[in-house]
């Protein structure tokens, strides 16, 4: 068995990045493990891993949530253990990774937090590669410098484990210079890149259900609909007769009106929308016959325009990866942007 550690220098996708290698590997015929050894736990908070749980669901792992991610700990209580207790406490998580492993090819383990600014988590990522010698892939968002220092650093205190970094989260429009740019950076570095990301709407998005649950409103049309992604969120258009150009310059979309203005709510439903939420009450006769026609949930929301867009707008931040159709988006991306070879390669 190999194990395969995925860490990050600061999170955006780590979850994300774990599931999409893992599904990979399975369908290339490898037996594949997965475990987050420690949940770092907020104040309040309890012993759920809902990223655990929906890997070892997506991947069919079958096992309980107590082998996925069996420590479940206060920062300041994993900063004692970590170094007042290092000895007991790695070998605690050596034995929960063996048995996560049993049986397996590759192993994939996802370590906690983020490397730049988090001394407990980076505490956590070393003791995890002192322990089990894995290969490392180190995870960076392109919101951070990639020539900071402390990523070198972090290399090199990983050392010849490091199989690559993967740079994620990258505009688009500069997916091309940053892989020029990065690649030969890091080349003259000794360092591999193994995959350069663009941001994907599709993995930023949020579902039907998750903003109706946002907004505190309900789901009037379509309740089985409510898994379905929603990658954007627009305004009502001001005038009729610019909306359904101005609805086309997005897919996937949540659309945000008032209840009295059909002739938006009817020019979005002839676009890409995914939902539409009403502030007031139930929209007229004609926008729900049209919504029956085109199958797009309504969400009718009792608060002001302004509410609904702030808690559309938390729920987008807090996005987690629970989606069977974000793990097909990552999968898809990673078959393009990801290099296999590399990784085939270092896992023997």
């Amino acid at each position: 068995m190999t194990n395969l550690l995925i860490a990050a220098y600061d999170p955006c996708g780590k979850t994300a990045l774990c599931a999409g290698i893992g599904k990979k590997l399975a369908n290339s015929g490898k037996r594949i493990g997965y475990i987050k050894p420690i949940h770092v736990k907020a104040e309040g908070a309890g012993d759920e891993c809902l990223d655990a749980a929906f890997i070892g669901q997506a991947l069919e792992l079958g096992q309980g949530s107590e082998e996925l991610c069996p420590i479940h700990i206060k920062q300041e209580q994993l900063w004692h253990d970590l170094s007042e207790d290092a000895e007991n406490f790695s070998a605690k998580i050596k034995s929960a990774c063996d048995t996560a492993g049993a049986g397996k090819d590759v192993l994939i383990i996802e370590s906690p937090g983020g490397l730049k600014n988090d001394q407990v988590s980076t505490l956590a990522a070393y003791t995890i590669a002192d322990k089990l010698d894995p290969r490392v892939i180190l995870l960076l968002c392109w919101r951070s410098d990639y020539r900071e220092a402390g990523i070198l650093q972090a290399a090199e205190k990983l050392g010849s484990r490091l199989v690559g970094v993967v740079l994620n989260q990258v505009p688009p429009s500069k997916i091309s210079m940053v892989q020029a740019e990065c690649s030969a950076y890091f080349k003259e570095k000794g360092i591999a890149v193994l995959g350069v990301l663009p941001e994907s709407r599709a993995l930023l998005g949020v579902t039907v259900g998750e903003i109706a649950r946002a907004v505190a409103g309900e789901i009037i049309s379509f309740k089985d609909k409510a898994g379905d992604l929603v990658e954007n969120v627009m305004l009502g258009a001001m005038s009729p007769d610019s909306a359904r150009d101005y609805y086309n310059r997005m897919r996937n979309k949540a659309v945000v009106t008032r209840h009295e203005r059909a002739d938006m709510q009817l020019a979005a439903l002839e676009t890409s929308t995914r939902c539409l939420v009403v502030s007031g009450k139930r929209p007229s006769a004609s926008v729900m016959i049209k919504s029956e026609d085109k199958k797009v949930p309504v969400i009718v929301v009792d608060k002001d325009i302004n509410e609904i867009v702030k808690g559309i707008e938390q729920s987008l931040a807090g996005a987690c990866f629970h989606q069977a159709q974000k793990l097909q988006a990552m999968t898809a991306l990673l078959d393009v942007r990801f290099d296999y070879k590399a990784l085939n390669a270092a896992l023997g």
